[in-house]
């Protein structure tokens, strides 16, 4: 009965909340620049966006779940159909531009230095060939491709040889689905499997046969940020049962039909405003990649508790009203919803000046970040629904139900789960839309 009772409770709580509302207990980090953006699509599609890069932007920080330390990258979807006002997506993006920016500078200067010690190299090579020298000259090391932002349009190798040049740390960032749906369709292109190692710091290796080289990166620490159409998503994950599903926050976007005002004056000052959102945030990315030993994340005696009632509850609930494969996905959900409680916890405690060593999360961000979950939760239960089977599919188990055909018989034929047809089913005759045929 307590179980029921919690969840019940806070489950309530959750759905009485709007977006404005869980803007308002935000840090002031990320509730600001929400606040200052006019169309309410923007304000979610940047918080969605954000999150994601946020997490791509916290070098040292840690947090024990499982009986293993992680960090808090986020692997993060955003649906939409085309024109459907993705445009908060850019604003997120501003708040690791100038990270990426930096990083790309010191690329830049050290390949010039690089050419230059070439061409010094080359001639004192050519000086001991002739034998003017004993001793043979050192051959300078190629300076690594520093980025933050790492494409999407690339290869396996690509990805692998970026992640290990940036320390196994990096953000995937694709706002338009057709360049990675692109990149998949190459044979050499497919990281599926790349991202769900990397999604739980699992050791990547690859070696490149061409150049007699053996990539490893050991603790990977990549966070992902993408947007398509529904029709491209599967070019990246054609089913629930691949793995890649659970491991991604979706957010289906709701098309919007009014034309937004375009002159509106508010909206002059947007680049200058989220340039500074991203000078703040550089000061807090180069202040933890400073540090010789990680910032250590963790939760009160109290939400230990609470998080692993609630999570038993939401795994049992999902199971029961999809299939088995969804276990994976509340597995995640948890993690997912720990990372963001990293993320608001280092964000407040980096506002209060009280950033150090041992960071505990306060009950403001913990239930926060399990309201965002909860919203993340119901947008993946579309996305299963969606890749579970097409709505030809949901048509025909109609038809074939209102036939006199049973669960399992209509099972056979669709290729869907009995439990996914028995909750499109029971929903359509709850709604009075269909009426059987008895044997």
């Amino acid at each position: 009965m307590k179980d029921e009772n919690f969840h019940i409770g806070l489950e309530n709580h959750i759905k009485s909340l709007s977006f404005d509302e869980i803007v308002k207990d935000l840090p002031g980090m990320l509730k600001q620049p929400c606040n200052y953006l006019v169309e309410e699509t923007e304000k979610e599609v940047f918080l969605i966006g954000a999150i994601g890069v946020i997490s791509g932007l916290l070098p040292n920080l840690k947090g024990s779940y499982a009986g293993r330390w992680i960090a808090p990258n986020l692997f993060v979807y955003i649906l939409a159909g085309y024109g459907g006002g993705k445009g908060g997506l850019d604003y997120a993006r501003e708040l690791g531009r100038q990270i990426h920016e930096t990083k790309r500078e010191k690329a830049k200067k050290g390949l010039l230095e690089y050419l230059t010690d070439m061409e010094v190299y080359k001639k004192e090579l050519k000086a001991y060939n002739r034998n003017k020298v004993a001793e043979p000259p050192t051959k300078p090391v190629k300076p690594p491709t520093l980025m933050l932002y790492i494409p999407a349009n690339n290869s396996k190798s690509g990805i692998y040889q970026l992640l290990e040049e940036n320390d196994g740390k990096g953000i995937m960032f694709e706002s338009e689905g057709d360049t990675l749906a692109d990149a998949l369709k190459q044979d050499y292109g497919n990281f599926s499997d790349t991202l769900r190692k990397a999604f739980h710091h699992e050791h990547l290796d690859l070696f490149r046969r061409l150049d007699n080289e053996l990539i490893e990166i050991k603790n990977p620490e990549l966070s992902v940020v993408l947007s398509s159409t529904f029709n491209q998503l599967k070019t990246l994950i054609p089913s629930t049962e691949d793995g890649l599903y659970s491991r991604f926050l979706f957010y289906e976007l709701k098309q919007n039909n009014r034309f937004n005002d375009v002159f509106d004056e508010r909206k002059s000052n947007y680049q200058q405003f989220f340039s500074q959102e991203g000078e703040v945030f550089k000061k807090l990315f180069d202040e933890l990649e400073e540090l010789e030993t990680p910032i250590f994340f963790h939760l009160t005696i109290e939400q230990k508790e609470k998080f692993v009632e609630l999570f038993n509850i939401k795994k049992a609930n999902l199971i029961e009203e999809f299939d088995g494969t969804m276990a994976g996905t509340a597995n995640r959900l948890g993690i997912i919803a720990f990372r963001i409680m990293m993320i608001f916890t280092a964000l407040r405690a980096y506002e209060n000046n009280t950033l150090n060593n041992s960071i505990t999360c306060n009950d403001a961000d913990f239930d926060n970040a399990l309201r965002i979950v909860d919203r993340f939760e119901k947008h993946a239960k579309t996305v299963f629904d969606y890749l579970a089977g097409s709505s030809n599919k949901k048509i025909l188990s109609e038809e074939l139900f209102k036939a006199g055909k049973s669960y399992g018989e209509i099972s056979k034929i669709t290729g869907i789960s009995k439990t996914t047809i028995h909750r499109w089913l029971t929903k359509n005759r709850n709604n009075n839309t269909m009426e059987r045929v008895e044997r």
